[in-house]
């Protein structure tokens, strides 16, 4: 009658490298990664996993923000060779 098949397995590898991405507001001169203008830019490190990309991420944002303003925010932690849309 209703013969159900296991569902198919895809093989994928998990990600080996993690980049965060960053959003920038305004025109910043950030020293070895140079002179970045607004959008959304690739940051330079790359990261063995998602969370230690974005504790990363979070720390960088807390050291460049100053109190009350927001240079650049935190736009995700991606895959090595996948981007934000």
């Amino acid at each position: 009658m209703l013969d159900l098949a296991p569902a198919p397995r895809t093989l994928t590898t998990p990600a080996r490298r993690w980049r965060n991405y960053y959003r920038v507001y305004r025109v910043l001169d950030l020293g070895r990664i140079g002179t970045v203008f607004p959008g959304v830019h690739p940051g330079p490190d790359a990261f063995p996993s998602r969370e230690i990309a974005e504790s990363h991420a979070v720390n960088f944002l807390k050291l460049l923000n100053p109190p009350g303003r927001w240079w650049m925010d935190h736009v995700g932690a991606f895959p090595e060779g996948d981007a934000p849309n």
